[in-house]
């Protein structure tokens, strides 16, 4: 069922999430990324001991340190593959999905990998801190700066119209595969630093 845009409008107006819920679902979301860099780190540093083990190496392997601003340059593209993973698989990131939340675009089809993609790279500009508080109050669909050029909306999810709405598998994919890959990023970056 297609909405009329006077609909979408109303629907993404009275439905849309605040931003206390976004920036509770963010803060989510970071807590979940330390688990997730931590658990990279582990793995490169597990890698680089198997290849010291078998002669790959020729010294002794130290642990990567993961507040360097190499590892946070590296963990901060891990997380914005992450989040664009997540939102454009499945609709939405850890955070999100425990707070009930789901990305769409402005029409109140699925979100776009472009959409979550411009989205989350707009994070250097409004970071959920007061550029995105003024943004989204000023906005009819509370969409900060990263959601008007993504062209995306944040919904409850039981707002999200039925012919819209990824299924639980998606979202679950979603979400596991966005995890995985953020720790195989990190993973990799002890591995190539480490070598």
């Amino acid at each position: 069922m297609e909405l009329s845009p006077s609909m979408v409008v109303e629907v993404a107006s009275n439905s849309a999430a605040g931003f206390g819920l976004r920036l509770a679902a963010r803060v989510i979301d970071l807590l979940f990324g330390v688990g997730v860099v931590v658990s990279g780190g582990a793995l490169g540093t597990l890698a680089l001991r198997v290849l010291a083990g078998h002669g790959y190496l020729q010294e002794t392997v130290h642990a990567v340190r993961l507040t360097s601003p190499a590892s946070i340059a590296w963990s901060l593209l891990g997380a914005l593959l992450c989040y664009v993973t997540a939102e454009a698989v499945g609709g939405a990131t850890v955070g999100k999905s425990l707070l009930r939340l789901r990305v769409t675009s402005e029409d109140l089809t699925p979100s776009t990998f472009k959409g979550a993609l411009l989205r989350n790279v707009a994070l250097c500009v409004d970071a959920l801190g007061v550029p995105a508080y003024r943004a989204m109050a000023h906005s009819l669909m509370s969409q900060r700066y990263g959601d008007k050029w993504g062209h995306t909306v944040v919904l409850h999810a039981s707002a999200v119209p039925p012919d819209s709405r990824k299924g639980r598998g998606l979202l679950l994919l979603g979400l596991f595969s966005s995890s995985v890959l953020w720790a195989l990023w990190v993973a990799l970056s002890v591995v190539i630093r480490g070598l």
